[in-house]
């Protein structure tokens, strides 16, 4: 596996401290919640060499171009900024994503890559991975207008990421930078609300003992994801909601 190591320093990688909530509404419910605990990575891309910015950590570690979709989410910021006569050069592109911890590869159900200016954000991509390592890439943007918290935008949801939720269907995004917060409205192809999804926290530094208590909470993070996954299907599963197939592929198109 080949993998460039980031920095720990005060300029480019820094901690989130959060958590995730989770709720089905309907005629059915489930909810959970729990803590989540990331990376936020500043200014992983510089758009004059055109290159990806990497350091070095002895700890942590990220994938070549940090994802497989990094170069497909460059390319849409990049359209993104020529159609609306943006400065390259006034932009910079931010990443929340779990890193890989030693000898752990981390699984990531979803990252953000965040294109933001002096103004705020004007554009970010929701990349989504579903347990059958099958990814697709969500794009929200505000018709080139910096995205404010009291908007909600949609997209089409075209991709299986759970037996108990159909392929198709619609997001809406709401982000906020204070406090920082992602909330994730989930709908089926009628618009039916099923899922309402916040991932809420606070984008930290830490050194000596506080940044030894995140790389073990980050370790505790990246182990149980499959088994939380794993865990609220099986409550979903007692419960009688209503299974959907993945099938031959999980894409909707």
């Amino acid at each position: 596996m080949n993998c460039y190591k980031i920095l720990m320093n005060n300029t480019r990688l820094k901690f989130f401290d959060g958590a995730v909530f989770h709720k089905r509404v309907g005629s059915k419910t489930h909810k959970f919640r729990y803590t989540y605990k990331s990376t936020f990575i500043e200014e992983v891309y510089d758009f004059n060499s055109e290159s990806f910015l990497y350091a070095h950590s002895k700890i942590l570690s990220f994938e070549k171009k940090y994802s497989d979709m990094s170069e497909k989410v460059i390319e849409k910021m990049r359209l993104f900024i020529k159609k609306n006569n943006i400065d390259s050069d006034a932009c910079r592109i931010n990443l929340l994503r779990t890193p890989n911890i030693g000898f752990i590869k981390s699984f990531n159900p979803v990252c953000f890559w965040f294109l933001e200016t002096d103004e705020g954000c004007k554009f970010f991509t929701a990349e989504v991975e579903n347990t059958f390592h099958e990814k697709q890439m969500y794009v929200i943007e505000n018709k080139g207008d910096t995205i404010s918290q009291n908007i909600w935008l949609e997209v089409k949801k075209n991709m299986y990421v759970s037996p108990f939720a159909e392929k198709s269907g619609f997001y809406k995004f709401n982000l906020s930078s204070d406090p920082f917060e992602i909330k994730i409205n989930q709908f089926n192809k009628e618009k039916k609300a099923e899922i309402v999804t916040n991932i809420r926290g606070s984008i930290i530094q830490a050194k000596g003992l506080r940044k030894f208590r995140f790389y073990m909470g980050l370790v505790s993070s990246s182990l149980l994801v499959l088994v939380r996954i794993h865990i609220q299907a099986f409550f979903l599963w007692l419960k009688r909601f209503k299974i959907f197939p993945h099938g031959s592929n999980g894409y909707a198109d």
